[in-house]
């Protein structure tokens, strides 16, 4: 079932990119506003956008083999290219040239990361998204499995193993999914509600409110006016409130307003949240390289050169790396589903699922 794309989410993705680039900036730039857990709100959007977006957009399809290998090459493809590229490139950096790169790809270690389980600088985030995607699968299909044969055991299973991991959610690493699961739980939960709903019978007037209170809550945050409770980012993450906060924030911007068009909406924020992931994996590299060529921090006017000089460099990855890199990993998809298709012809055919509505 196809879904409506949704501009301001996409800037929301864009705007949490920037939260980190800012949260990563602090301690190399002498920035007026010092709250240093920016970046994780930034990296709780994300998870929550995850968790959110595999609801909104699966749930409502049969679970088959063909749509459980149209999914599987939609998120390969998607993170893929510029990952593999970006953790080759710096490999190369570590072994051969600078032994101090802020990542530190070496023998050891890049194995880990080839198979999206390693945890240097910004690559942990991405492993428990990864593990995520395998974990929805089974969501999926115990979701199906009730709509079909009203088979509770798979969603019980699936709750009372996301009751123990959540009850230990602390003690797990960081790059383990169960220790940010509760992210990923409250999305799924908010897209799944979201794709019952339809857009259009919502007041525009109440969501241009939460709207303008969420963008207000997100400056506060970032400036460091609306004091966190948190000790520490550890602290941050096992808090099942951010969790709340994220899928809420992802769940009302999915809502058309007119400031929620106005902020994430536009041209500049949409085009930022296309090069979310190439943002979020270069930003480093090159505020390492700004520090190396200037060692004292930076004044706060730097800044914004510098943030200029990211989003060229991921417009650049996202042209040459991304985009050419996804249309591979699809092409390379469709020739597989082809040949699957002829050794398995009724994967062709599933069954329509009564979940879910078009939002359009």
């Amino acid at each position: 079932m196809d879904r409506e794309k949704i501009d301001a989410i996409t800037g929301l993705r864009g705007l949490a990119a920037l939260l980190v680039v800012y949260g990563h900036a602090l301690d190399w730039f002498a920035l007026p506003w010092k709250n240093h857990l920016s970046g994780e709100v930034g990296v709780t959007i994300f998870f929550s956008l995850s968790g959110f977006l595999m609801a909104y957009l699966y749930l409502g399809r049969q679970f088959s083999a063909i749509n459980v290998v149209d999914y599987a090459v939609s998120r390969f493809s998607r993170i893929a290219p510029a990952y593999l590229v970006i953790l080759l490139l710096s490999f190369l950096i570590y072994v051969n040239i600078d032994p101090n790169f802020v990542y530190g790809i070496s023998g050891k270690n890049i194995l880990r990361h080839i198979f999206f389980s390693g945890n240097v600088s910004v690559f942990w985030s991405i492993t428990p998204e990864v593990e995520f995607y395998f974990l929805f699968v089974l969501a999926w299909a115990a979701g199906s499995r009730y709509l079909i044969r009203s088979d509770v055991a798979g969603l019980l299973l699936l709750a009372l193993a996301s009751v123990i991991l959540l009850s230990y959610r602390d003690i797990f690493p960081g790059t383990f999914v169960g220790s940010k699961l509760h992210y990923f739980l409250f999305g799924m939960i908010a897209g799944l509600m979201r794709s019952h709903i339809h857009s259009g019978d919502q007041s525009r007037k109440l969501f241009a409110i939460l709207h303008a209170l969420a963008i207000a809550t997100i400056i506060a945050l970032t400036a460091g006016w609306l004091a966190l409770p948190f000790s520490s980012n550890q602290a941050f993450y096992d808090s099942i409130l951010t969790a709340v906060f994220g899928a809420f924030l992802v769940f009302s911007l999915s809502f058309p307003s007119a400031v929620g068009n106005l902020f994430f909406a536009n041209r500049a924020m949409v085009l930022c949240g296309e090069w979310s992931f190439s943002i979020y994996l270069l930003h480093m590299p090159l505020i390492y390289l700004a520090k190396k060529i200037h060692p004292e921090p930076f004044q706060p006017f730097v800044l914004l050169p510098l943030v200029i000089l990211v989003l060229l460099f991921s417009w650049l990855n996202f042209q040459l790396i991304e985009r050419p890199g996804a249309r591979l990993i699809r092409s390379v998809g469709g020739v597989f589903k082809r040949k699957f298709l002829a050794v398995f012809p009724t994967a062709a055919s599933p069954r329509a699922m009564p979940l879910g509505g078009n939002t359009r």
